[in-house]
């Protein structure tokens, strides 16, 4: 696997238990720094390849294109495309100066059932070790590429790999407007950055697949999205914010939700951060 050379550094890994993850209100989303959030014109996808496109002239905008071991493409079967180019080996990804980002490798594979070969960043396990300090490959991906990453099969078929692509946003995501959520969300801008949700359910029957419904501490009803880990919290929070994995929550309807999950509904706290928050079930 072709990966510039970097510092190791440790991975660690972090298991948890099953978790919900929502937005505090506006007035208590203030409590972090300022040099926490997130500069709107770095965008959350990556410079090279991974970065948003429509066509393959607007890829590699500042690597030598003779140098690129293979024909740039935009690959339009991913959320507002994915520039990468065709390759042969792995050794084809990062061969151009400037292609790569430092210490971040990249794989060879084919995508869905498209036949040719293609580079994208990698979240494989061997690629995971000594690259970083993300809990898991989603947080990885989240890390190296953009908090819209998730870690997903290429559905190469035999030549199948580990990569990191866009997901799909939905419930939890920041938003600004409703046109910034999925179908039947509504973007609630009484939660901090934002927060792709339903208001006003009355039973976990109300809620999307994923989600339960909860009484907020302003006495309102939400359908928040369940977590295993604070990296389930931050997908496709590009506000800036830095949530994590929490108890302390007042399900509406505990007992169902325990019935779905398998698991007890009692509740422990543990470390509490600023907005937005994942509320946890314990095991």
């Amino acid at each position: 696997m072709k990966t510039a050379k970097t510092s190791p550094k440790a991975f660690r890994a972090w298991r948890g238990a099953r978790s919900m993850c929502f937005a505090l209100p506006v007035f208590i989303a203030a409590c972090g720094s300022d040099d926490d959030k997130t500069d709107p014109d770095d965008g959350p996808r990556p410079e090279n390849t991974g970065a948003a496109c429509e066509a393959p002239d607007d890829c590699y905008p500042n690597v030598e294109a003779s140098d690129i071991q293979g024909e740039v493409r935009c690959l339009d079967r991913v959320k507002d495309g994915y520039c990468t180019h065709l390759c042969e080996a792995d050794d084809n990804c990062c061969a151009a100066e400037g292609e790569c980002k430092e210490g971040i490798s990249q794989v060879c594979s084919p995508f869905e059932s498209t036949d040719e070969k293609m580079c994208f960043l990698s979240c494989e396990e061997a690629d995971l070790k000594g690259t970083g300090d993300a809990e898991d490959a989603n947080a990885y991906c989240q890390q190296e590429a953009g908090t819209e990453f998730i870690c997903r099969s290429s559905g190469g078929g035999s030549d199948n790999r580990k990569v990191c692509v866009p997901g799909n946003c939905g419930l939890g995501a920041a938003c600004e407007v409703d046109a910034d959520c999925g179908a039947d969300l509504t973007c609630l801008l009484e939660f901090g950055g934002g927060y792709c949700g339903v208001k006003g359910c009355t039973g976990n029957a109300d809620c999307p697949e994923g989600s339960a419904c909860v009484t907020h501490t302003n006495d309102e009803n939400y359908c928040f999205a369940t977590c295993e880990r604070d990296a389930d919290c931050t997908f496709c929070r590009w506000d800036g914010t830095k949530p994590g994995c929490t108890a302390d929550v007042d399900f509406v309807d505990p007992g169902d939700l325990r019935r779905q999950s398998r698991r007890s509904h009692n509740l422990h706290r543990i470390g509490l951060r600023c907005a937005p928050f994942c509320w946890k079930t314990a095991s």
